[in-house]
């Protein structure tokens, strides 16, 4: 006897080790090598659809690492993502969730911005941390765990590349 799923759910997603595995790095969300660049060059929405189905939880440290050049728990602070929780899900290989996938990516966003404008991704990495007047003293890389935050960086970015004021 099977038992039928109710109208309108969705069966829980089980993290098996062979699922895992058969899908890590293969849409470019944290475990190989490229997998920065894949994100990059997906489709807003294949980047959409990577975001909610959730990034390998080593993806965080690799950015912080790779990208930025800063301990992890600078960058788990600046996104306001709980450190015990996101090192269970490293030391476990599991996903972020959704919510957590779309603050990494911010940072990923941000970074490619920065790095365009900057013309180097040494310089976008200590731009990313630098305390700025326009964001009240605080680093780029401490607002993004918000909207309103990753709006207004992107902003400065933009302004920083048409010459405005900021």
């Amino acid at each position: 006897m099977t038992m039928q799923q109710p109208a309108g759910r969705r069966p829980a997603r089980r993290a098996t080790a062979g699922a895992h595995k058969a899908f890590a790095g293969s849409n470019g969300l944290g475990a190989h090598p490229h997998d920065f660049e894949t994100f990059r060059k997906m489709d807003p929405l294949e980047q959409r659809r990577a975001i909610r189905e959730g990034m390998e939880a080593i993806i965080v440290d690799r950015v912080a690492k790779e990208l930025l050049h800063v301990p992890l728990q600078t960058l788990l602070g600046g996104l306001g993502l709980p450190s015990s929780t996101i090192l269970r899900k490293i030391s476990k290989e599991e996903r972020l969730s959704g919510a957590e996938s779309d603050r990494v990516a911010r940072v990923l966003y941000v970074f490619e911005q920065a790095t365009e404008v900057f013309d180097d991704d040494t310089l976008a990495a200590e731009w990313m941390q630098r305390p700025n007047g326009a964001l009240g003293g605080l680093g780029p890389l401490e607002v993004l765990d918000s909207q309103p935050g990753y709006d207004r960086v992107r902003d400065l970015l933009m302004r920083v590349t048409f010459g405005v004021s900021v």
